[in-house]
């Protein structure tokens, strides 16, 4: 850096101060070019970052040669690319002077801020070498690929697919599948070219949350054809699917639908939202799974029902003039006196609950593959405790979930595999256990 300054000096000297400086024919000037966005007009530099390229200046500055080196062998300028690339600013704040005084470069003056094109060329190489990283991880441990089918706001259907190993989880491609839905051939060929990109001999398993009846099609016509990886439904989304066979039990409806009363009442108008610190947590779920969701929050309303009697008893309630609302009058009957429906959505909770904290486990375990198995068979055991002999209907509603859609030799290998369970005091390998082992060897 010493010599490079010497050299500028130099020269610097060398030039007549009594004429102004020229620019060189054989030095490419650089272009303007203009911006436009949201009707105001930015002017930058276009720098050609194939090969040095040197910058006009009066006789009065040092003339310093730009290398691609200045704009992304700094971290500094590394960093404003990924906070372009996460921000998404519009492209001319990037030459705004305000952010060229803040941000100091290493290089020092010479260094330039790099424009908003090489900023995405450096995020695409970057990027690109971080998928070539994953697909090596692939091919030395495997991978699971997600296959995630949802639905847009404007009602079109897609699936995103995702392939997750132990570096990380790289987002492959989003498919428009709203006029496939129902072919069964368009979904075979989808799943298959996933397949074949991913690689057939990279993938562990095959992770889904589509539970229709072409989708479940296509899976086993894919899973024959290949016969080297598993098929699975998303844990998730088979506990959300169980629920949901609970609360269309006749019993269940009836108790679901007068707790919806209440917690619209309370949501819906703001008095009750104002008297809130009578119930000491929320009681709606946040949860984006329809009936996990559903049953959280009845949980959450059973053990808010002191705090309910408290506010609709309170000094600020009575004079409110809700007291004589019909309204009122139902949904005060409902949380004081109507002692059944209490009885049976605590009892609706002793059976969904065990289910829902088996969720938790898999959201807070690092390994949910090894503890999934080991945590449904601790639900219904403890299912078993709550309702006693009435276990065995719940019990049956279960096992058909489970035996269809989620239970697999990979999950009953897993507490083998997982040292936690396999080491813990009481763990018996059972034999589904041990064929289960067996099979994901063999597979």
């Amino acid at each position: 850096m010493l010599r490079k300054m010497k050299k500028r000096k130099h020269e610097h000297d060398e030039v007549p101060h009594t004429s102004p400086a020229l620019p060189s024919a054989q030095v490419q000037q650089p272009q303007l070019q203009p911006t436009v966005s949201n009707n105001r007009c930015f002017l930058h530099y276009l720098p050609d970052l194939r090969q040095a390229k040197e910058i006009a200046y009066n006789s009065c500055q040092l003339k310093p040669k730009v290398e691609v080196s200045d704009y992304f062998d700094s971290p500094s300028a590394k960093l404003i690319g990924k906070f372009f690339s996460e921000a998404g600013p519009e492209p001319g704040v990037l030459h705004s002077s305000s952010l060229r005084e803040m941000v100091v470069f290493p290089q020092g003056p010479g260094a330039v801020m790099p424009t908003y094109e090489a900023v995405l060329q450096e995020q695409l190489r970057e990027t690109e070498n971080r998928a070539k990283e994953l697909k090596q991880e692939w091919q030395t441990s495997g991978c699971t690929v997600i296959v995630d089918s949802w639905k847009s706001k404007c009602d079109k259907s897609f699936v995103s697919v995702l392939v997750q190993c132990s570096k990380g989880t790289q987002f492959l491609r989003s498919i428009d599948v709203s006029e496939i839905t129902e072919d069964f051939d368009e979904l075979e060929s989808m799943l298959s070219c996933v397949v074949e990109d991913v690689g057939a001999h990279n993938i562990v398993q095959i992770v889904m949350n589509d539970v229709s009846p072409h989708m479940q099609m296509a899976r086993e016509y894919v899973l024959n054809k290949y016969d080297s990886f598993f098929f699975v439904l998303c844990a998730d989304h088979c506990i959300n699917l169980l629920l949901e066979k609970i609360a269309a039990l006749e019993h269940v409806s009836e108790v679901l639908m007068k707790a919806r009363e209440i917690t619209r009442f309370l949501y819906g108008h703001a008095l009750p939202m104002k008297l809130k610190r009578y119930v000491q947590e929320e009681i709606l779920s946040s949860s984006y799974l329809k009936f996990v969701a559903v049953f959280i929050t009845l949980e959450r309303l059973v053990s808010a029902r002191v705090g309910l009697v408290q506010m609709f008893s309170s000094p600020e309630w009575v004079p409110s003039g809700w007291a004589c609302r019909d309204l009122f009058e139902r949904i005060q009957s409902i949380v004081k006196t109507d002692d059944t429906f209490w009885h049976a959505a605590a009892k609706v909770v002793k059976v969904t609950s065990p289910l829902v904290r088996v969720l938790y486990k898999l959201e807070s375990d690092i390994c949910p593959m090894g503890i999934l198995y080991e945590a449904m068979h601790g639900a219904k055991e403890e299912i078993c405790v709550n309702i006693g002999d009435e276990s065995e209907f719940y019990l049956r509603i279960i096992d058909k979930i489970w035996d269809g859609y989620l239970h697999n030799p990979l999950h009953a290998a897993g507490p083998m595999l997982n040292p936690r369970i396999f080491y813990a005091a009481g763990f018996h390998p059972y034999t589904v256990i041990s064929s289960g082992i067996a099979a994901t060897f063999m597979t």
